[in-house]
């Protein structure tokens, strides 16, 4: 089973790997199998959360932002098949805070029962696009909700990843409490299933590094993960890294969904290629 830490002990893993001037890694899994094999590669964090199930369906992660299902239900479930073989890195879940029904203290509580060592706000009401999320947030459902449930859980001394789309987002999770700001700059592009337009490699480095500067003016501590967008392999990945003050980078289909489309289609074809006894 999973291994729950307390924050503090997440944040002093974190800030070693940190000064030893290795790149953090949060591998946001929607298969007990990604996430095993994210374990034992070696991630800083597993992320579990509901938009990751529908990549892994081969459906388009934008789902995940449908009115299909209750995000938190599936969460809970993912948890039953990925808590339990994770057995070194800390798992993190994504909750959907928009619901008015919900009480956050007690989703919280009930995803930290389960075993959980930190929460996220994912869904965010960011990939919407600034109309609807707008509306979202006029109508008190929208990006206010994932900043009281980061402020929550820091006062209950739990870790949190607080995705943010822009610098004001960033300053605004950071003085919530955040101990790690995922900056993220759309739906990351590639594959089956990704993306078709996103920003240039530059650009999106540009405005990490402003989401950087924004959580850093308000908490010089925190740690900032890059994510998203153009930002779909090792390479680009490192380059996000390399040209910001990002500590690390947060992996989502770059990490899962296009790593096993590339190696199933690859090795059905060497399959198909297999040559039979000549009769």
């Amino acid at each position: 089973m999973a291994v729950q830490y307390k924050r503090s002990e997440i944040i002093a893993r974190l800030r070693e790997q940190v000064n030893n001037n290795r790149a953090l890694l949060m591998f946001g899994a929607g298969t007990g199998l990604t996430a095993k094999c994210a374990d034992l590669g070696g991630a800083d964090l597993v992320a579990v959360y509901s938009t990751a199930i529908w990549r892994m369906m081969g459906l388009p992660t934008l789902l995940a932002w449908m009115p299909y299902e209750d995000c938190n239900a599936r969460v809970k479930e993912m948890a039953r098949e990925i808590l339990p073989v994770v057995k070194t890195a800390p798992c993190i879940a994504g909750i959907g805070a928009h619901n008015p029904a919900i009480n956050l203290e007690r989703i919280i509580d009930e995803m930290m029962d389960l075993g959980f060592s930190g929460i996220t706000n994912e869904p965010f009401a960011g990939l919407y696009g600034e109309y609807f999320a707008r509306q979202l947030e006029n109508a008190g459902i929208g990006f206010s909700r994932e900043v009281e449930l980061i402020k929550t859980a820091h006062k209950k001394d739990i870790f949190t990843v607080a995705w943010a789309f822009n610098e004001t987002e960033a300053r605004i999770m950071a003085e919530a409490g955040a101990d790690v700001i995922g900056a993220i700059v759309g739906v990351t592009g590639g594959g089956l299933t990704g993306a078709k337009e996103v920003m240039t490699l530059e650009k999106a480095t540009a405005e990490v590094q402003k989401m950087c500067l924004a959580a850093r003016a308000v908490n010089p501590d925190v740690f900032v993960l890059t994510h998203g967008g153009p930002f779909a392999d090792v390479e680009t990945a490192q380059y996000s890294v390399v040209n910001s003050d990002a500590d690390g980078y947060a992996s989502g289909s770059s990490g899962e969904r296009t790593p096993t489309e590339n190696a199933v289609i690859a090795i059905t074809r060497e399959y198909k290629a297999i040559k039979v006894k000549e009769s």
